[in-house]
């Protein structure tokens, strides 16, 4: 906690929550001081520790010797110890800076404070210093002067190896921070040893060069912390860029060579653990991507074994893991205002530059890597990259999503599905909160989680603020996150209840983001990494609608950030905002405290109604009127409701009519067809008949016919229909038609396949 002096800025109260007394208020006696301390004035108020190479015992009034040379004690000793023999990990390796012929002489020292001999049976004696050796090439983007590796200066470049040159016309320095030979500690770096007091660390600084790494340090207690600093200024070319671009990476490798649970923290400015490792662990690469231009501390702490493992029952330091180290190879930071450049990168073409940095292209441009010149993103793209080289800096926002000046992507609160389903979440727009589940503490303090969010609306006004009142300092800057809070589309606060005894102020600490920007708006219950079907309502409704969040800040539980999911709910008896729930099967709407997910049920939550989500009613027919009413037949919204409709009445419903023109129409067909059979079977008749007349008269008269060859008339041959006589002459026109019909199938009543024909001679056939 801290109070602000400061009388442009209004101060927050500090807030205390509790005091609690504990023992008496006076006593009659004093207590005797513990084995390894010391009293030697009456009333004094506590103890002292005795020096190193001496002892006390409960209740001595001053510290006694060890008794020779072979024996030691360390700080705050019991009793001395007999000095082991000297072994190799007594003692270390450091190297001189690089002469002006570039070598470096090894160089061995004794850790101290130094318990071992060198005279005793099997001791190993300290290796002679002062060897040289050739020293390796400077780090990346540093050139070898003065018998030290320097950055090189603005313009230019350098692999470490050689001098650093200009960079070419169009070009900048890509500057960096990168560490790859440890024979002097690197610039911005920095090493500490931290104990539990002031004992256990076997050098002030902890860690140890050792050429091509650098390493914890050997001979230190189990308790103490060995911390190793990396001060970065600041990042280049980030003012135009949206709050998703890449600012920087750090990258390192380590291994850690343990016996115990040892344990390597990375942690990022204050407090903040990125990740850690514990236990033996082979050569390791990893990497870290941070969004901030802010300067900021990167911190690598190494601890040998748990605190409660680090002392005797007695509280007396243990130096059980004195050989376990953590191995650091390399560290790279990029895009860093200081430090040096391995190569240069183009420009856009015509863009000066200041020495550190290009000036950047318009915000939702990149640079073609062919022309060098500017242009500007696909619609509906933002930058993803601090440096925007090549077509593939441009990222196409998600479903349902747009680009706010290729910078960010947001949603307008108007969504219309593949399906074609239109949905407006306008009137849920803005700030909404909500209360989790009341908790409790180990120690039995009640506290709760109260989240915030913004679903949807303008990009100008999207995000939501979690504050925190326990401490005090400062407004929230641009990135969104300080002491104070968070500024994010999600963000998740701790609250302590206020009591009677702290004069109703409830504490809001630990403030987080759950979601910095929107991925995606779909139906889709399964998008990227985001899965919707995890959870549901007490139905089984996963809903219609989900928005997917995400938010990039990373930490040890939750190294690839949070993720949140909002699920749309239809229901229209839900009025207004509706209600935000949690999933029953979830505390505080999460199961691992890296993906959250609330259900928002409400009558916004449902489509715009469309023409087809409607039934058709048609009223009677009423002094030739007819009405045609709409009536909803699904759970959608009505924003614009069809008119009623008004025509004439038809004599016939429509249906019947379209029967009955079809039955008029296959008749009409049929008839057609039975009239073009009857006069092809009249034509055939006819030519039977002349043929029959024919051969009654050869008969007759002896005389031997040609045969005919076909029974069709010929084209210049005349129908005589008046010379034809049917036997059956006197019948009615249907059965004539009828007896038509049954010759043109084939069927008769007797079995004789011929007709009699009665044929009047007009003409004779021979003459």
């Amino acid at each position: 906690m801290g109070i602000i002096f400061d009388r442009q800025q209004s101060t927050k109260p500090v807030l205390i929550k509790r005091i609690e007394l504990t023992g008496v208020a006076y006593t009659s006696e004093c207590t005797a001081c513990s084995n390894g301390t010391y009293a030697d004035v009456e009333g004094m108020t506590e103890c002292r520790a005795c020096a190193a190479d001496t002892f006390a015992v409960r209740g001595a009034r001053e510290c006694t010797p060890c008794g020779s040379d072979k024996e030691y004690a360390v700080v705050g000793s019991s009793a001395c110890l007999a000095r082991p023999p000297c072994t190799m990990r007594d003692y270390f390796q450091t190297h001189t800076a690089c002469d002006e012929n570039k070598e470096t002489q090894i160089m061995y020292q004794w850790i101290k404070p130094k318990v071992c001999l060198e005279d005793l049976e099997g001791a190993v004696h300290l290796p002679a210093s002062g060897v040289k050796t050739s020293c390796p090439p400077c780090n990346l983007g540093m050139y070898y002067t003065n018998s030290t590796c320097e950055f090189c200066p603005p313009n230019t470049f350098s692999n470490g190896n050689q001098p650093c040159r200009p960079c070419q016309a169009s070009t900048t320095p890509d500057r960096g921070l990168s560490y790859k030979w440890w024979n002097t500690m690197p610039p911005f770096l920095t090493a500490d040893c931290f104990p539990n007091d002031d004992t256990g660390c076997a050098t002030p600084t902890g860690w140890q060069l050792a050429g091509d790494h650098i390493h914890s340090g050997t001979g230190h207690a189990d308790d103490v912390y060995l911390v190793l600093s990396l001060t970065v200024s600041g990042f280049r070319s980030v003012t135009q860029l949206g709050t998703k671009a890449e600012v920087g990476r750090v990258t390192f490798e380590f291994e850690l060579q343990c016996t115990s649970d040892c344990i390597l923290f990375f942690i990022k400015d204050k407090d903040m653990v990125i990740k850690s490792w514990t236990g033996d662990t082979k050569t390791t690469h990893f990497s870290y991507v941070f969004y901030s231009d802010k300067p900021t501390i990167f911190r690598w702490a190494f601890t040998k074994t748990q605190w409660d493992k680090a002392f005797t029952i007695t509280g007396k330091k243990k130096y059980d893991f004195a050989d376990d180290m953590a191995i650091i190879r390399s560290i790279a930071v990029t895009n860093t205002k200081d430090g040096g450049a391995s190569a240069c990168k183009p420009c856009p073409l015509g863009s000066p530059n200041d020495g550190n940095s290009c000036i950047p292209c318009p915000a939702g441009n990149y640079i073609d890597t062919k022309t060098s010149k500017c242009k500007e993103c696909p619609s509906n793209t933002v930058v993803q990259e601090s440096n925007p080289y090549d077509l593939k800096s441009c990222e196409k926002c998600g479903s349902g999503t747009r680009a706010k000046d290729h910078q960010f992507c947001y949603s307008d609160c108007k969504l219309t599905l593949p399906n074609q389903q239109t949905f407006d979440f306008s009137a849920l727009q803005g700030w909404h909160s909500m209360r989790g589940s009341n908790l409790f503490t180990g120690s039995g303090t009640a506290f709760y989680h109260s989240f915030n969010l913004s679903l949807c609306g303008s990009p100008d006004d999207y995000s939501v603020i979690c504050t925190n009142n326990a401490t005090s300092g400062g407004v929230l800057e641009d990135d969104g996150v300080n002491e104070d809070g968070v500024k994010a589309a999600i963000c998740r606060t701790t609250v302590i209840p206020s009591s009677s005894t702290d004069g109703g102020h409830a504490l809001t600490a630990q403030s987080v983001s759950l979601g910095d920007h929107l991925v995606a708006v779909t139906n889709e219950t399964l998008y990227e990494k985001f899965n919707a079907e995890l959870t549901s309502l007490a139905n089984g409704d996963t809903g219609t609608v989900h928005f997917y969040f995400h938010s990039l800040s990373s930490t040890q539980a939750c190294p690839d950030g949070r993720n949140t999911i909002i699920s749309m709910h239809c229901n229209l008896t839900y009025t207004g905002k509706g209600a935000i729930l949690m999933p029953a099967s979830y505390l505080d709407g999460t199961s691992d405290g890296c993906t959250f997910h609330f259900h928002w049920v409400s009558m916004y939550s449902c489509p715009i109604c469309a023409e087809s989500d409607y039934a058709v009613v048609m009223e009677q027919c009423k002094k030739g009127v007819q009405n045609t009413h709409y009536i909803k037949a699904k759970k959608c919204i009505e924003v614009t409701k069809p008119a009623m409709k008004t025509q004439e009445c038809r004599m016939l419903p429509f249906e019947i009519q379209l029967v009955i023109a079809a039955a008029v129409f296959v008749a009409l067909i049929l008839c057609i067809l039975v009239v073009h059979f009857w006069k092809k079977n009249r034509k055939l008749e006819y030519k039977y008949s002349k043929l029959s007349q024919r051969q009654t008269h050869s008969e007759k008269e002896d005389i031997e016919l040609p045969a005919a060859e076909t029974c069709a008339i010929d084209d210049d041959e005349e129908e005589q229909y008046d010379s034809v006589e049917f036997s059956n002459s006197s019948s009615s026109t249907g059965k004539k038609l009828f007896n038509k019909l049954k010759a043109m199938t084939g069927k008769d009543d007797s079995d004789n396949p011929f007709e009699n024909i009665k044929l009047t001679e007009k003409t004779p056939v021979l003459s």
